[in-house]
């Protein structure tokens, strides 16, 4: 599971220099610095339609195309998608094809039980990509017409470092799988989803604040004395 990431004072440029991806490039407007991106939020994403890569703002929490109710009779969570079964489910069968993203990340949280929330990074502080699916949703919000990219995150069984926190992680890719990942055919891109190596993370225990998406900030990120493993 993965539903709170930070990126810090990430910018686009970075993004794109990191990915190396041919015809990819920054947009013009900046990133605001995030430390705690939540379901529904808007998230930078690049992009990939198999033929070309993109940045943009998406949504986090997948919005199938075919759902025509007014968005918020969504009942259904779609912030992470199972690695496992996106082939079966009817909300990423079709994304999977040829609507595949890479979300940027500083670090994720995550909870082991009730209120005892971790951050996980590299062992480098480096930005790093997660796996995900995306859609181009057009419907109707509370009344109003809406039209925006969203995104989910796939997940897969948690590695050793992972493990004793929480049982699922988010899908991590090595820079040599990006391309595979965005361009490749279905199996072959299937073929990189995998876990992660335990010795790349670092984990490190943070405040409850976390918890309340209302809060921002780099003082959610910093360690609480003496968690550190």
């Amino acid at each position: 599971m993965c539903g709170r990431y930070g990126i810090a004072r990430l910018t686009w440029k970075e993004v794109v220099d990191a990915l190396e991806l041919t015809g990819l490039t920054a947009p013009a407007f900046d990133l605001e610095p995030r430390y705690n991106i939540a379901p529904t939020q808007l998230a930078p994403v690049v992009l990939s339609d198999r033929h070309e890569h993109r940045c943009a703002m998406a949504r986090f929490g997948l919005v199938p195309e075919w759902f025509n109710k007014p968005l918020e009779e969504l009942k259904f969570a779609t912030f992470n998608a199972k690695s496992e079964e996106i082939m079966e489910k009817a909300s990423y069968r079709g994304p999977l094809k040829s609507q595949r993203c890479l979300i940027p990340v500083r670090f994720f949280y995550e909870w082991q039980g009730k209120g005892k929330p971790w951050l996980i990074s590299q062992v480098d502080d480096r930005l790093f990509f997660m796996a995900g699916l995306w859609t181009a949703w057009r419907g109707f919000s509370k009344g109003q017409a809406v039209d925006f990219y969203s995104f989910t995150i796939l997940t897969t069984v948690a590695n050793d470092a992972m493990a004793d926190i929480y049982k699922r992680m988010p899908v991590i890719l090595p820079p040599e799988d990006y391309a595979t990942w965005l361009m490749a055919d279905v199996p072959d891109a299937l073929r990189v989803i995998g876990q992660y190596p335990s010795q790349l993370l670092t984990l490190h225990r943070v405040g409850p604040d976390v918890g309340n998406v209302r809060n921002e900030g780099p003082q959610l990120a910093e360690p609480m004395t003496g968690t550190l493993i």
